[in-house]
């Protein structure tokens, strides 16, 4: 694809809608051995799974975000909360995404989109599942997605 069809893919307006967005596997553990814990304290995982049914015209976004105790050891990990979520995007402008071949193939800055929704999602399903507790103001950090590049 020449740089001039991916400039111009790039800048195609692409509407879609939220099919459905849901969150499950929520956990938090208990923290009564820990004493007072803050945000210096912990780090975040997040793992994100993109994908796309060309016949139903869906893109798929699952999100897993997990907090952990900040360990020297990189190796074992001890959790403090998580939750996923699932979000289903039906795109109108599903040719939009496919490449000359038919083949999925979206520009960077609309997965990248999609990918900001969700990550607002599951930030504010955190914020909810996390009111009443002492984690309460332990929100999932802004994530810079400037930096991702998609894989197939």
């Amino acid at each position: 694809m020449s740089k001039t069809t991916r400039k111009k893919k790039k800048l195609e307006k692409i509407r879609v809608e939220i099919i459905s967005t849901q969150p499950y596997g929520f956990y938090i553990h208990d923290l009564e051995d820990r004493g007072n814990l803050t945000k210096d304290d912990v780090e975040f995982g997040l793992i994100m799974k993109i994908g796309h049914n060309i016949e139903e015209q869906v893109v798929k976004i699952d999100l897993e975000s997990d907090c952990y105790y900040k360990t020297e050891n990189s190796k074992k990990k001890e959790e403090i909360f998580g939750i996923k979520s699932s979000t289903v995007f039906k795109v109108i402008d599903f040719d939009k995404l496919l490449n000359e071949k038919g083949e999925f193939s979206p520009a960077d800055d609309f997965i990248r989109k999609l990918l900001n929704i969700c990550i607002g999602g599951i930030r504010g399903m955190l914020s909810v599942n996390l009111s009443n507790t002492k984690l309460n103001d332990f929100p999932l950090p802004l994530i810079d997605l400037s930096a991702f590049k998609k894989r197939n």
